[in-house]
């Protein structure tokens, strides 16, 4: 989380915000598909060692679906 959130903000150094929607949606996204691909794959995801599918996901990582939004707070 701290390096999508690093690399994010170095994009949008203004707008922390879009940073955070980023970051998280990009996390989101990531542990979504290594559940789902290990549920196809028919592991029991509550007693299996999973792997992180990172490189699977490399289209997630470069372009998330922000499916999260930042809110302010006063």
């Amino acid at each position: 989380m701290t390096a999508l959130l690093l690399g994010w903000s170095n994009k949008y150094r203004d707008d922390l915000a879009k940073a955070a929607e980023l970051a998280v949606s990009t996390l989101q996204a990531l542990l979504q598909r290594t559940l789902d691909d290990y549920k196809t794959a028919g592991y029991d995801i509550q007693s299996s060692s999973l792997e992180i599918r990172l490189i699977q996901s490399q289209d997630d990582i470069r372009h998330p679906q922000i499916k999260f939004k930042a809110e302010s707070y006063n």
